[in-house]
């Protein structure tokens, strides 16, 4: 093989997964469905405030899981029950995290839900009130290990 053969099979080795990786991000054509997150993500740079919560529902910035029911959920009424102990599952990262509950009727939001927010105010998770507390629980754990805000 000669030189220039080699040249260019070291170029094609270098650039054959960079064009895979364009048509993959570009196109949309062979990304994985498999996700590892339980709730649903939201709309990229949904605030707090959109959804009606007050600016700050607590003093330091930390991340919020915020419980939003109304009288009649009664999912909501059995995640209630857990909060303290869900504050207490978070583990050593707990003082990086408030959870809270607010009342639908002050919110704009049109459903009972559970939200996680991030020390920046942005609105990243949504679970449904029904879910198992330990997926949510993942889902924190995650979003702490990886951020290093709050």
């Amino acid at each position: 093989m000669s030189n220039r053969m080699t040249f260019w099979a070291i170029w094609l080795m270098a650039l054959i997964p960079i064009v895979g990786a364009f048509i993959m991000y570009f196109g949309d054509v062979g990304i994985p469905e498999g996700r590892t997150h339980h709730g649903e993500l939201v709309v990229r740079g949904t605030q707090a405030s959109d959804l009606g919560f007050p600016d700050r529902l607590v003093v330091k910035p930390v991340w919020q899981v915020i419980l939003v029911s109304s009288s009649d959920c009664s999912s909501c009424e059995l995640f209630d029950s857990g909060l303290d102990s869900f504050h207490t599952a978070v583990g050593r990262e707990r003082d990086r995290v408030a959870v809270l509950q607010v009342d639908l009727a002050t919110t704009t939001t049109l459903e009972s839900a559970i939200w996680i927010i991030d020390p920046l105010g942005n609105v990243v998770l949504k679970f449904e009130p029904s879910i198992n507390p330990t997926l949510i629980l993942r889902d924190l754990k995650k979003l702490l290990k990886l951020s290093k805000v709050g």
